[in-house]
């Protein structure tokens, strides 16, 4: 009874005056309309969310023909209708019908910055392998942003980037001379496949913004929800906003000139429960005070600015893409709330708790782990730092033997241990074998790391070289093939910093690959872990200094 009582007098859900109209669209005509600035998301739009893998994996459907899903689009909506931000070029847009996104932001949005505009310097750009016919990500080169012809390389034919070849005039000048006629067509059929692909979509006229929204909550109730912090800022953070950012974006603003990287919003929000004295992962939005909730974000953003001091410059993690694990940068924000200036014997001991932690990995896993580190810190600094200690407990040793080695040597860049790693890496200071100047993390991993470690030797079908890891692997910036940047590099003190000598150098030239990976994997080994070792310093007495213990019992 109670249930056909709550049917009788809910609302039923609006109708609209005229059928949405299935039509299909080339992936051209949609650029065009974006670049035109007809395209607009709606404000009731959540922000973009797809990962790299999203991307490439759309662009790659429709390198293969494959159907990508359909768009919905409304139609010359009335006049300031929730017109939210517009897809493509800023300023006011072109005559012509105008389009409201209602549904396929992730789509466009990718296609866009695919293949629309050219991506800024350091920004991670899509590409297109033409041999393996593959769609793949890393930072473009001045030259490749730019749309200049590229030189002949040993390694094979050279991947287009994406944004030249929607525009056959850009994609035609790209295509060096020096290419056999064969391979130009195949570029020049790439170009035709991703232009005229036909996009599905259902076209809406005559709608009200109620029967729009229905229809966007109905057509993403099967999709993602949405995660805890895009609800924090829909609710509390859409309401706070100083210099064009809103809610948590806040914090990255005010991180920004650090050059750390810019923190998962998932992080800061729990960053933000951790120094309240919150449960982390447990906060209602709806409970908090709009006022006390901006004057927390500024709090969360001082105290991460600290914590990314330390481990920038005591810890020797100096990108947040590097990080092996999330949990300390969470602790940290909370630490450094409660102790803004701890002494130096306490940045020693915090740097031993973060390295044996991550070499013992035990600082990942269940939310209830990060809540105990959490609550470990508390407002007696001494007594925070020997509890984390006795929490991550110690790795029992950080020798590298040679199982431990070929562990390391291969873990996944993604991974805490692959992670761990390029930061031993990074403590060699390698130097741009171009340029010699010291390489910049910020510039390096500014969109991800994903393609930082270039292969030296290119693996074979076989799968050969393909087990040496790091030893065949490169950490630069990118530009020509990286055993060329290795043999042409007249500056051994620049090799040096990535593990090359002489000796290393003159094997891989006469092609011994043996001699190579064994002379660069050995200094490679002994630098790794050697700075495990100073940095766990499993061997050194944890006690606070003399002077702590004197304040404490003062």
């Amino acid at each position: 009874m109670a249930s056909s009582e709550v049917n009788e007098t809910k609302a039923p859900a609006p109708r609209m005056s005229t059928a949405a109209r299935a039509d299909a669209m080339a992936v051209e005509d949609v650029i065009r309309l974006a670049s035109e600035g007809r395209l607009r998301m709606p404000s009731f739009q959540r922000a973009f969310r797809w990962e790299l893998e999203d991307r490439r994996a759309l662009l790659d459907s429709i390198y293969r023909g494959y159907p990508v899903g359909t768009l919905l689009l409304w139609k010359n909506p009335p006049s300031g209708t929730q017109a939210g931000r517009t897809l493509g070029a800023a300023g006011p847009p072109q005559p012509g019908d105008q389009y409201l996104v209602v549904d396929g932001q992730q789509r466009l949005t990718t296609l866009w910055d695919a293949l629309g505009r050219p991506p800024t310097r350091g920004e991670r750009a899509l590409v297109f392998d033409i041999e393996r016919e593959e769609v793949l990500s890393r930072a473009l080169t001045p030259d490749e942003i730019e749309g200049r012809p590229p030189s002949p390389d040993d390694d094979g034919l050279p991947p287009v980037p994406l944004h030249l070849v929607l525009d056959a005039a850009s994609l035609s000048a790209w295509v060096p001379s020096w290419m056999s006629l064969e391979d130009k067509r195949r570029y020049f059929e790439l170009g035709k496949r991703i232009r005229e692909h036909k996009l599905g979509l259902y076209v809406v006229e005559h709608a009200d913004i109620d029967a729009l929204r229905h229809v966007f909550d109905r057509v993403n109730s099967t999709g993602k929800p949405m995660r805890r912090d895009e609800v924090f800022d829909a609710l509390i953070g859409s309401q706070i906003a100083r210099d064009g950012n809103t809610g948590l974006a806040l914090v990255n603003a005010r991180l920004s000139d650090l050059g750390f990287g810019a923190i998962e919003p998932s992080t800061l929000l729990k960053a933000f429960e951790a120094i309240r004295g919150d449960q982390v992962g447990r906060l209602d939005p709806r409970t908090l005070d709009v006022r006390d909730a901006e004057a927390d974000l500024v709090r969360t953003a001082g105290s991460l600015r600290r914590a990314i001091a330390f481990l920038r410059e005591t810890a020797h993690i100096p990108h947040v893409a590097v990080r092996p694990y999330e949990l300390p940068v969470v602790v940290l924000a909370r630490f450094f709330a409660l102790h803004e200036h701890p002494s130096e014997r306490t940045l020693i001991l915090l740097r031993r708790w973060l390295w044996r932690g991550t070499l013992g990995e035990r600082l990942g896993g269940a939310s209830g782990s990060m809540q105990q580190h959490v609550t470990d810190v508390t407002e007696d600094e001494v007594a925070s730092v020997q509890a984390l200690l006795e929490r991550s407990g110690s790795p029992g040793a950080v020798t590298l033997d040679d199982s431990e080695w070929d562990r390391t040597m291969t873990a996944s860049v993604a991974s805490a241990r692959g992670k761990a790693l390029v930061c031993a890496l990074l403590a060699r200071r390698p130097r741009s074998l171009v340029t010699g100047e010291q390489l910049d993390a910020s510039e390096l991993f500014g969109s991800g790391t994903t393609d930082v470690l270039r292969p030296i030797i290119r693996t074979s079908k076989s799968g050969a070289h393909r087990d040496k890891g790091v030893v065949n692997k490169l950490l630069h910036t990118p530009g020509k093939a990286a055993k060329t940047l290795i043999l042409e590099c007249p500056d051994e003190a620049a090799l040096f910093s990535h593990g090359v000598d002489p000796e290393a150098r003159e094997a891989l030239r006469r092609g011994d690959v043996e001699a190579f990976y064994a002379r660069r994997g050995e200094a490679l080994r002994r630098s790794t872990e050697a700075f495990f070792a100073r940095h766990a310093e499993l061997e050194r007495d944890d006690a606070p200094s003399v002077a702590a213990l004197a304040r404490r019992t003062a």
